[in-house]
């Protein structure tokens, strides 16, 4: 009769830890979706992070000489399928703008640094006019505190997050192409 009353208790107690780890893993999903105003827009828009990272040329770049334009920063890796597809897509976007005051910045995670991403490039046959920035260590995207790839957090021309997009967007679509048009023209006004 114990041994069936400790089953029984463990059983139950079994199931409540798996219920304990369930609403932690909620709590943890909403929490990096919604929870950090530093890579979130709403109300009020903060300042991006400087930071200073080298090209796959060797050149190093700051955040901070593009003040007056706005910077898309579209942080990704080599294994991120998600970041390949949409790689070609910002591409056309980096066309359609790139004199008309939008930069846009690759930032790389892969720890590895300089050899995969040419590895990567030369694999899949990608031949990208837009920076691709080396951050291996994983510095700035600490400091935007992101936590999966691909994220594009996009920098207004005052140097303030404007917004946050997790996931790959279809950047090359005509919704897109006007909702950059639009923040084009209305952020030169202001």
């Amino acid at each position: 009769m114990k041994l069936f009353w400790f089953a029984v208790k463990f059983h139950v107690w079994k199931h409540h830890v798996a219920l304990v780890m369930i609403g932690i893993t909620f709590v943890t999903f909403f929490a990096l979706v919604y929870g950090s105003p530093e890579t979130s827009w709403g109300e009020e828009f903060v300042d991006a992070p400087d930071f200073t990272l080298p090209t796959i040329q060797g050149k190093s770049v700051s955040l901070d000489e593009y003040r007056g334009k706005v910077v898309l920063l579209n942080f990704w890796a080599t294994w991120c399928k998600d970041c390949v597809l949409e790689m070609p897509e910002l591409e056309t976007l980096f066309h359609k703008f790139q004199g008309k005051g939008l930069t846009i910045f690759a930032i790389a995670l892969d720890k590895e640094g300089q050899p995969a991403v040419d590895h990567f490039l030369k694999k899949e046959n990608l031949e990208l006019t837009y920076p691709i920035l080396l951050d291996p260590e994983g510095r700035v995207a600490r400091a935007y505190r992101l936590s999966w790839v691909p994220v594009t957090i996009v920098v207004g021309r005052g140097g303030k997050i404007i917004e946050t997009i997790l996931g790959a967007r279809p950047w090359g679509s005509k919704e897109v192409m006007e909702k950059f048009q639009k923040l084009l023209k209305d952020s030169k006004d202001n």
